[in-house]
């Protein structure tokens, strides 16, 4: 980093670098519990600034050892090269930051910018990557436009108007952008050796938002006891997506069958016998008898005896289950609001283990909490104003 003597005009850049060291040490000792938390607010924002133009400063110093192949006396072929060995960097990373050092000579607004703390690294990179990618079309005052913004906002909304740049500038290339977008689109559904699918997958600009419009809409705002997060919450709301399809049997027939889940299970294993087989589910593995036992609530059985099929019913026959509606009017589960249409008929007494299939014995509970009953091991209480008590494990 410094010239053949060290100096640079009458000092070095290693003094520099050791007083910013030091600096940084005299803020590590400081005892900030003696300070007020709100203090810390600023120096977020000083400290955001002064890393910002650290950053520039690096690029700016990458740039003349990368052009003046500061890299060759240690035998690196490549700055890039020198990077990734030295400061332990990803070949990503060191790429990308020679880029950039690279690309800021056309920038000099960005440069500046930076260096004057005003806009972070993120920012710099997503106008230098805008640039690159307009070319010739990147007209002067487009720039000044951008640098303007990041002054003013985060990299995503940065982004944004980036979106209506280009699409002012180069409406063919942005045609051409969505539509190879479009053709990257996947989905992976893959199932682990321990039962769990794991989902993978692109979807475009339109498919994304749709998707997210109809989870949106299905996961609702959070209820006060919701203590799930929000992934959590979106898994959930992806299987509903799911279910109600099943439900309300508009999907193509499957082998002359409108599509469901089908669960295997014997009754010892509904009974929850000792030494009972676990269930089997299609399209996964075995599953546990209390999730079979929950399933089982409300569903068709289709009894096999000596390997012979007898006839199909419902368990909750559907008038039993329109005076339920009727009755309960949604999920009865203390404070959730749920509509009958995203519940489950459940027996409070099982029906495999004698429980009768009538109203005193059947109430309403959304997919949620019918698994919070079963699996999870909350009981309900039915109080004296006949309001149901939840109580967990």
């Amino acid at each position: 980093m410094c010239s053949v003597d060290g100096e640079r005009g009458n000092w070095t850049s290693r003094e520099v670098f050791e007083q910013i060291v030091s600096l940084l040490d005299r803020l590590g000792e400081e005892d900030l519990n003696s300070v007020p938390a709100e203090s810390m607010g600023d120096d977020q924002i000083a400290l955001q600034r002064i890393g910002n133009r650290v950053q520039a400063e690096g690029l700016r110093r990458l740039r003349r050892f990368d052009g003046g192949e500061g890299y060759a006396p240690s035998g690196a072929l490549s700055a890039r090269a020198w990077l990734r060995w030295r400061l332990n960097l990803t070949t990503t990373a060191a790429s990308e930051r020679v880029a950039m050092s690279r690309k800021l000579v056309a920038l000099p607004k960005t440069e500046q910018a930076l260096a004057d703390g005003d806009i972070s690294y993120r920012h710099a990179t997503l106008i230098a990557e805008t640039a690159s990618q307009l070319g010739d079309k990147f007209e002067a005052h487009a720039e000044t436009i951008l640098v303007d913004v990041a002054k003013e906002v985060c990299p995503w909304r940065l982004q944004r108007a980036i979106w209506h740049l280009k699409h002012c500038l180069d409406s063919d290339g942005v045609l051409s952008d969505a539509n190879k977008a479009h053709g990257r689109r996947f989905l992976q559904l893959s199932q682990t050796l321990d039962g769990v699918y794991r989902i993978d997958g692109w979807l475009d600009a339109e498919g994304g938002a749709v998707l997210n419009s109809a989870l949106n809409s299905v996961m609702g705002p959070r209820l006060a006891d919701d203590d799930r997060s929000a992934t959590e919450r979106r898994a959930d709301a992806a299987v509903e997506l799911a279910r109600r399809q099943l439900d309300g049997g508009q999907l193509p027939e499957v082998g002359g069958q409108k599509p469901h889940l089908a669960v295997s299970v014997e009754m010892a294993t509904l009974s929850k016998e000792p030494g009972s087989m676990a269930a089997e589910l299609e399209w996964s593995q075995p599953i546990l008898a209390e999730t079979a036992r929950r399933l089982a609530c409300d569903a068709a059985i289709t009894p096999i005896i000596d390997g012979e099929a007898d006839h199909t019913s419902r368990v909750v026959p559907g008038s039993t289950r329109r005076a339920l509606i009727a009755r309960d009017k949604g999920c009865r589960f203390p404070g959730c609001d749920c509509p009958p249409a995203w519940t489950d008929a459940h027996h409070v007494k099982h029906w495999a283990d004698g429980g009768p299939t009538t109203l005193d014995n059947l109430i309403l509970l959304c997919r949620r909490h019918h698994r919070l009953v079963h699996e999870e091991g909350w009981t309900l209480e039915l109080a004296q104003d006949r309001d149901l008590v939840a109580i967990p494990p």
